[in-house]
């Protein structure tokens, strides 16, 4: 019988809630029984403790806001230029040969490298926030998307070229459905980028949880950083299930295919 939609659903979170408890268990075997030194892994009770301090302190709920907030700006600025970026590079050839060898030569730039020049040039810490974490997501996206529309069938826009489609049409209402699969997947990667960068972007002083682990470390508070550290992660893989929800809504016929087993 083949399986649905929601059977694979179930069978995806399944699988992912074992990793995590799994995960969670051998952290406090190693905890408990002293495998390695307190002052290294503290136990998930001294970090839950930890979470609750700085919760009732208002450190926490400062700081949330402000990653939110900068992981918001920086992300949707690199997908407002990624996105008819992407789109013309992999649509049209002479747009390629332009661009391409100028991404070539600063995506192997790692975006903390541009922290310096992000001080030196934006008047705040907000926008220099968003600048690193644009760089983050920017290439992922724009790398996604412009192999999505380059891979668009070219027997697609010749059909619908001869119904009388124009360009934009074409461009808009056949490559784009076609191409939006690796529009998502540059989504999904972007995004994860782009909430590792805010806490290298929040580590030179702008407010939020990058900063935090800052302030956690120099008291020598090892159980305060493990703790934003778990709220960073559990936000990311968050992120990354809002991500899954949005590519089962928009990609229900590509979920029946692999349901089926096509």
């Amino acid at each position: 019988m083949p399986l649905t939609s929601r059977d694979l659903i179930k069978r995806s979170l399944t699988v992912e809630i074992s990793a995590i408890l799994t995960f969670l268990a051998l952290w406090e075997a190693v905890a408990r029984f002293k495998l390695l030194p307190a002052y290294a892994l503290p136990s998930i009770e001294e970090v839950v403790a930890a979470l609750y301090s700085q919760a009732a302190l208002g450190n926490l709920t400062y700081a949330l806001p402000h990653s939110l907030l900068h992981l918001a700006l920086g992300f949707a600025a690199a997908f407002a230029v990624a996105l008819p970026l992407g789109m013309a590079m992999g649509w049209y050839r002479t747009a390629q040969r332009f661009f391409e060898p100028l991404i070539g030569i600063f995506r192997p730039i790692p975006p903390i490298a541009w922290i310096p020049f992000a001080l030196l040039f934006f008047v705040s810490l907000l926008q220099a926030s968003a600048f690193i974490i644009f760089i983050g997501a920017f290439f992922p996206l724009v790398t996604n998307i412009f192999f999505g529309f380059r891979n668009v069938p070219k027997q697609l826009a010749e059909i619908a070229h001869s119904f009388g489609a124009s360009e934009r049409e074409i461009l808009l209402k056949v490559a784009f459905p076609s191409a939006l699969p690796s529009v998502l997947t540059g989504v999904k990667v972007g995004l994860g980028v782009a909430w590792m960068c805010v806490v290298a972007a929040e580590m030179f002083g702008a407010p939020g949880l990058g900063f935090m682990i800052m302030q956690m470390r120099y008291v020598h508070d090892i159980a305060g950083v493990v703790a934003y550290m778990a709220v960073i992660g559990a936000l990311g893989l968050l992120l990354e299930f809002l991500v899954k929800l949005l590519e089962r809504k928009l990609l229900k016929w590509k979920i029946g295919l692999v349901a089926e087993g096509i």
